[in-house]
């Protein structure tokens, strides 16, 4: 059986800072965002997409915007709006008979519109994440017993939390499960102890003291806590 691609990716990625799943993912949806803007904002298959979706998720437009490529994020979204617009004399109410609409949506005779005007697909960008998030979990958790893997992931900076337990749920072999809470709580200690030296230098006390590798200690307590900045967005916002 031929080795995953993803399998690299994650060697490759985790002697990176931060969170390789985090990052891979990051990268992917740049990649894909990117190949959108410049090969395919006139596809008939992209641009409906588009229009399904209503465009992209808050996290990703803006994501899109960064990219640059003002024409061609010009032409999707004229797409969305022109989507907007068909809806809007589809399933606007007829103000000759609010009470029909009225008596149907309870009393709201904006309702069918406001429906109408939801997303029928979910955003590109996080439709790939997802999909990509799910085969990174699935590979290294497939792999926690290879020894390159275990290598790469003791000298990372370990996986956010939300990976972390992605991975956590997908490992059943007990001995596996047991490798990644020992090789993730080492490397917690390590951040615990950065974080109390950084509190200790910050006291006046030492303030003549440099500070080393543990200046960024509290940033980077954020991003293993919450995920790489970027990824998640509003998505895990909700229990």
């Amino acid at each position: 059986m031929l080795t995953p691609f993803s399998y690299f990716d994650l060697l490759e990625t985790f002697p990176k800072a931060g969170c390789a799943v985090c990052n891979l993912l990051r990268r992917d949806v740049t990649n894909m965002l990117d190949a959108t803007l410049y090969e395919f904002v006139t596809d008939p298959s992209i641009q409906s997409k588009f229009r399904a979706s209503r465009g992209l998720c808050n996290e990703h437009g803006w994501q899109l915007v960064k990219l640059g490529n003002a024409l061609g994020i010009a032409v999707l979204y004229e797409q969305v709006i022109d989507e907007l617009l068909k809806v809007v004399e589809q399933a606007a109410p007829n103000s000759a008979s609010p009470r029909g609409f009225a008596r149907l949506f309870q009393q709201n005779p904006n309702a069918a519109l406001a429906a109408a005007l939801e997303p029928e697909q979910p955003c590109m960008a996080c439709k790939l994440q997802t999909e990509s998030e799910t085969q990174y979990i699935s590979i290294l958790s497939q792999h926690l017993a290879d020894e390159r893997m275990q290598a790469a992931y003791r000298v990372s900076e370990g996986l956010c939390l939300e990976h972390f337990r992605q991975v956590l749920r997908e490992t059943n072999v007990a001995e596996h499960a047991k490798l990644l809470i020992n090789m993730q709580s080492d490397i917690w200690r390590r951040l615990q102890s950065e974080l109390l030296e950084f509190m200790r230098k910050s006291d006046f006390q030492y303030v003549d003291e440099a500070m080393g590798a543990e200046g960024n200690s509290w940033q980077r307590a954020v991003a293993r806590m919450g995920g790489e900045h970027g990824v998640f967005g509003l998505r895990r916002s909700t229990p």
